[in-house]
């Protein structure tokens, strides 16, 4: 194995901004945002899975309390703006066909990947585990691209080795006093949460163990919200609407037998919605349950399949397709039942707008307006819909997709989100580049639909320029990225954001090419060199890239010239490259491990990086700026810089619809 050598040859890295740049970079950005009302929610999306992991805590799976996910929002936090973080459902993920679908998870009790196994080997929970058996799970995610696909197996599934190593823990936890703090919060939690914790699970058969689990579960995951609410930003959970066939087992009043929602693909067991309205029914019960869950564990809260609290379509087992006799119409009582249940953890104050509702879906399923009508239902009126630019056009008066076009419609900025896209739809790096959407039908046909043209249209109207200028890709998808910063409140996808065009949900459509990447695209550890590719690419979110636009259009770079200097100034310092050269106090590896292929004792790897480490520590006092730019891979590696993989997969989802687990 060849070690490669740091000598004092340059190194090219992407250009982040120095500590008195990034403060006036701050400030500039909340001035830009008053003056262009972008003053709402900007909210970052990632499924928390997915997030960073160095080498030396790569167990397999993110988890939103850990050291490096703090690091990683941190450093995110100015160059994207966002005061909410929005993570993707949490529960328990059984594969079916080595696919790991979020949505197709529990809805009340926690994942195993919310254990941040780390924390255990701390004092505030007792050590439970020491710090060579949390080792132990790291060593034991040998896949070959753990960088950047996430292992499930290796911490999901009960046969995994973090499986395997809290139930050390647990022993441990069984015979901590009862009067120790940690066993008095552990009681008081299965007491609350017994009439959930307690239900009958195939997947997890030892009741005791479960419980332990679950509390960690949600004992790290409001480390993680306190992590980010320090940082002044607000945590969103995702709401799947489904339930797992444990829950439906336990609550079998609360569901329609033999009924699913939605889409008859997704085989979602679907409560009884003919009951649904009476809330001492069994189906308004368990609905409050699951919401109250999120109420308490999350600032704020989007429903998946959000339109299905208004009209429900509820399928037979034995219909493959949605007919009009399917479909219910429940108005706003449903949403009401929902608001007031989160008042009810959250206090009469809570502000409503940080309930969003996923309301966009194909006409087939549910429209937002009244027959024969451009006017918004009434039940949709006032409540914060979830709205992409996938499917922007402007063909008629109003056009779709855009600021404008829902202001125009009468919608108030404060009840629309807008966005590039999010888990669901085509990437924006696909649209650019004008690839299709294949659309695999059950009877082996293929479709095809291309976004890119009509959005084009779009944009040549709302930015005056022709429209030759957004057929360049890089072109299209900087002016995308403007659009919903037009917008009150805003939100990003994680996979846009990096510029990345794999597809993250390819469900449904052909699955076998690669199931174990659908969900899974990790962020890489060096997300800093990530972001900055991204962004001289072209095609990764730069916000001042947006505001240029943006005051171009709204004539403030002619009023406010020295804003829109800075905005300019800052815009290009993100796509310089940055040259930087070693200090001579940073030993080479050649000198301390011989760099010819042989076997090399993973020791002496270890303790080079631990002595480049300090040595990168010791010059930051003379050159701060070096802090965090070198990476030291993990024993065996060796010092590296990672290239971007780019798979050009270009299987595609249905236009306007919600993808689900079959």
């Amino acid at each position: 194995m060849k070690i490669s050598a740091i000598h004092n040859n340059s190194i090219s890295f992407g250009r982040s901004l120095k500590p008195d740049e990034l403060e006036d970079f701050k400030h500039l950005e909340e001035e830009c945002k008053s003056l262009t009302s972008h003053t709402g929610k900007s909210v970052f999306i990632v499924h928390d899975a997915c997030l960073p992991q160095s080498p030396s805590r790569n167990t397999g799976v993110g988890n939103i309390s850990s050291q490096d996910s703090l690091e990683f929002f941190k450093y995110m936090k100015p160059y994207l703006g966002y005061n909410m973080v929005e993570v993707l459902p949490p529960g328990q993920v059984a594969p079916v066909n080595n696919l790991y679908c979020a949505y197709a998870g529990t809805s009340l009790s926690l994942g195993n990947h919310q254990i941040n196994p780390e924390l255990l080997t701390t004092d505030e929970f007792d050590h439970l585990l020491t710090q060579d058996e949390f080792n132990q799970i790291v060593k034991a995610n040998t896949a070959s691209d753990k960088e950047a696909i996430v292992n499930y197996k290796n911490v999901m599934d009960n046969d995994g080795e973090q499986n395997r190593i809290l139930k050390i823990a647990h022993k441990r936890f069984k015979a901590i006093p009862e009067d120790a703090p940690l066993k008095i919060n552990y009681s008081k939690y299965v007491q609350e949460n017994s009439d959930w914790l307690d239900i009958p699970r195939e997947y997890e058969p030892d009741l005791d163990f479960f419980r332990f689990k679950q509390f960690l579960a949600d004992e790290h995951l409001k480390i993680g919200k306190k992590q980010l609410n320090d940082m002044g930003v607000k945590l969103c959970g995702d709401c799947l609407i489904g339930f797992s066939q444990d829950e439906v087992a336990a609550f079998p009043n609360a569901f329609k037998k033999d009924h699913f929602i939605g889409d008859p693909s997704w085989n979602l067991p679907a409560l009884d919605y003919d009951s649904i309205t009476n809330p001492e029914s069994d189906a308004a019960k368990l609905l409050k349950r699951k919401v109250q869950l999120f109420a308490k564990r999350y600032d704020a809260i989007r429903f998946d399949v959000g339109w299905a609290y208004i009209a429900p379509v509820v399928t037979p087992k034995d219909e493959h397709r949605i007919l009009n006799e399917n479909k219910k119409f429940l108005d706003d009582k449903v949403i009401k039942f929902i608001e007031n249940a989160v008042k009810e953890i959250k206090g009469e104050d809570f502000d409503l707008h940080d309930l969003m509702y996923e309301m966009e879906a194909s006409p087939e399923d549910f429209s937002l307006f009244k027959p024969n009508s451009g006017e918004q239902i009434d039940a949709a009126k006032g409540r914060v819909k979830i709205m992409g630019t996938t499917y922007m056009h402007w063909d008629d008066a109003l056009g779709w997709g855009t600021n404008d076009a829902y202001i125009q419609r009468g919608w108030s900025p404060d009840e629309f989100v807008l966005g590039v896209g999010n888990h669901d739809p085509q990437p924006l790096r696909q649209i650019a580049n004008d690839v299709p959407e294949k659309i695999h039908c059950p009877d082996g046909k293929i479709i095809e639909s291309a976004h890119k043209q009509s959005a084009v249209r779009a944009l040549a109207k709302i930015f005056h320029q022709p429209e030759e200028v957004f057929q360049n890709p890089v072109e299209f998808a900087k002016a995308k990225w403007a659009v919903p910063m037009r917008a009150k409140n805003m939100f990003m996808f994680y996979m846009d954001v990096f510029g990345r065009e794999e597809r993250f949900d390819m469900q449904g459509f052909n699955t076998t090419v690669h199931p174990e990447k659908n969900y899974a695209y990790k962020i890489h550890h060096n997300y800093q060199k990530a972001y900055q590719d991204a962004i001289k690419e072209g095609f990764g979110f730069n916000i001042m890239d947006g505001f240029e636009r943006l005051f171009r259009l709204m004539g403030l770079n002619q009023t406010r010239t020295d804003l829109y200097e800075k905005i300019v100034k800052y815009r290009d310092i993100l796509l310089e490259p940055e040259k930087i050269t070693p200090p001579e106090t940073i030993t080479p590896v050649s000198e301390i491990v011989d760099s010819t292929p042989t076997q090399i004792n993973s020791e002496i790897i270890e303790e080079t990086a631990e002595q480049a480490a300090k040595n990168i520590k010791k010059s930051s006092k003379k050159w701060p700026w070096i802090t965090g730019i070198l990476v030291l891979a993990g024993a065996g590696s060796g010092i590296y810089i990672n290239k971007q993989h780019k798979n050009k997969t270009q299987i595609a989802q249905p236009k306007n619809t919600v993808n689900k687990l079959a």
